[in-house]
C-alpha cells in the first residue's frame, strides 16, 4: 500500500510563495498527473514530496505516517528525472544498481532486482554496454529502472519524456502506462504535456499559479471544466470562448449569431453577461447563412483522418471546427459554423461554469 495525502502545504522562497495551501490525496496505485503550464508550482510541489524542498507549512503524509521533516533518503521514494543522469563511464547494469549496491544490498539480490527490471523494460541485451551506446528511449528506460530495481513505495516522475522526439514520447507513454500496470504501482507524473495526462493518468490535478484548480479523472475534467482555466487548459485545438448574454431564452453571441439556451442552463436574469465554450468537435460546417456563426475560412490543418478549419469572423473573432480529413479546399471561401445548443458550456462574468452538455 502506497497512500500519499497532502494537508494546507505551502512553500515560499523568500517572499515569494510558489505553493499556496495544497490539499491533495493520492490513493494507493494511481497514476496521478500533475498538470498546469510552466510556473505553475507542479515540479516544486513533487519535490517537496520527494523530499528535495524543505516544506513552509502543511503536511505530507504517507500511508498515514507524517514525513514532512523526513529526509529524502528515508522516505523510500523514487524520483525519475527529465534528465538521465546516468553515469556514462558504467555498463547499464551497474547504473541500474548502483544506489543498492552503496546499501549493500547483498549481491545476488541485486542481480535478481537488476534481471527482473530489464526484463520488464526490455533492456536484457542492452546491460553489458555504456549509456553512450544507447538512444534517448532507451537511457530513459535506464533511468526508470534504476528506480525500479529500489521497488520505492511511490515513483515520481518530473517531465522525464520532454527530452524525446515525437514518436519516442508515445512508444514511451505506452511503455509507462504497461510499467504501471505490471508493478501496481503508485506514481506521480509531472507534465505540461495534456496529451501525456490524458493517456496515462487514472487521475489529473489542474495546477495554476501555486493551488489546485481542479482535479479528477481525465475525462471528468475535459467534459466537466469547473472554469475557463480548466477548459481552455484541457483540449488540442482549445475550446473557442464566444462573449454573449442572455435574452428571452436565447444566447445572443456578441459576434453575430444566436441560439436557444441550452436545456438544464440555470435560471438568468435578461441581458446577463455569459461565455460560451465549445470544442472544434462539438461543431461543423455549413453552407453559407445556413450555420450559427458566419465566417471564412483561412486555413485548413490536415491530419490524416481528421482536419481542422480555422475560421475568421467578421467581427475579428476566430473558430476552429473539426471537420473529415478528407474535406476539399475550402480555404478563402465563406462558410458558416453550426453551433449545437446542447453541446456548449457555460460560464458566468467570472468564469465559472454554470453549465456542461450531457454526454451520452
Amino acid at each position: 500500500m502506497a497512500q500519499l495525502e497532502i494537508k494546507s502545504l505551502t512553500k515560499s522562497f523568500g517572499d515569494t510563495r510558489v505553493i499556496k495551501g495544497v490539499d491533495l490525496r493520492v490513493e494507493d496505485r494511481d497514476f496521478c498527473v500533475f498538470l498546469g503550464p510552466s510556473g505553475c508550482g507542479k515540479s516544486t510541489l513533487l519535490r517537496l514530496i520527494a523530499g528535495l524542498e524543505s516544506v513552509t507549512s502543511g503536511q505530507i503524509l504517507l500511508d498515514g505516517q507524517d514525513i514532512t521533516e523526513a529526509p529524502s533518503a528515508k522516505r523510500n521514494l523514487a524520483m525519475v528525472f527529465q534528465s538521465y543522469a546516468l553515469y556514462p563511464h558504467m555498463s547499464i547494469r551497474q547504473n541500474m544498481s548502483f544506489a543498492l549496491d552503496l546499501a549493500k544490498v547483498d549481491k545476488k539480490i541485486i542481480d535478481e532486482k537488476v534481471t527482473r527490471a530489464a526484463r520488464i523494460l526490455e533492456l536484457e541485451p542492452l546491460l553489458d554496454r555504456k549509456p553512450a551506446a544507447l538512444s534517448g528511449g532507451q537511457r530513459q528506460r535506464v533511468a526508470i529502472g534504476r528506480a525500479i530495481v529500489r521497488e520505492p513505495r511511490i515513483f515520481l516522475f518530473d517531465e522525464p519524456l520532454s527530452n524525446l522526439d515525437a514518436a519516442l514520447r508515445m512508444q514511451m507513454r505506452l511503455e509507462l502506462a504497461r510499467l504501471h500496470q505490471d508493478l501496481k504501482a503508485t506514481m506521480i507524473y509531472v507534465t505540461h504535456d495534456q496529451v501525456e495526462a490524458m493517456t496515462l493518468a487514472n487521475k489529473v490535478v489542474i495546477f495554476n499559479g501555486g493551488h489546485i484548480e481542479q482535479s479528477g479523472p481525465p475525462q471528468e475534467l475535459y467534459r466537466r471544466p469547473v472554469n475557463k482555466f480548466v477548459a481552455s487548459f484541457l483540449g488540442m485545438p482549445q475550446m473557442v470562448f464566444l462573449d454573449a448574454r442572455f435574452q428571452g431564452g436565447v444566447l445572443k453571441l456578441d459576434n453575430g449569431g444566436e441560439f436557444a439556451a441550452p436545456t438544464g442552463l440555470p435560471a438568468l436574469a435578461d441581458g446577463t453577461r455569459v461565455t460560451v465554450g465549445v470544442r472544434p468537435e462539438q461543431m461543423s460546417l455549413a453552407e453559407p447563412g445556413r450555420g450559427t456563426l458566419s465566417g471564412r475560412v483561412q486555413m485548413i490543418e490536415r491530419l490524416g483522418s481528421d482536419a481542422y478549419a480555422y475560421l475568421s469572423l467578421p467581427s475579428g473573432g476566430r473558430l476552429t471546427v473539426r471537420c473529415e480529413g478528407d474535406v476539399g479546399a475550402i480555404e478563402g471561401t465563406d462558410v458558416s459554423a453550426q453551433l449545437n445548443p446542447e453541446r456548449v458550456h457555460v460560464f458566468d462574468a467570472n468564469g465559472v461554469a454554470i453549465h456542461h452538455p450531457t454526454f451520452r
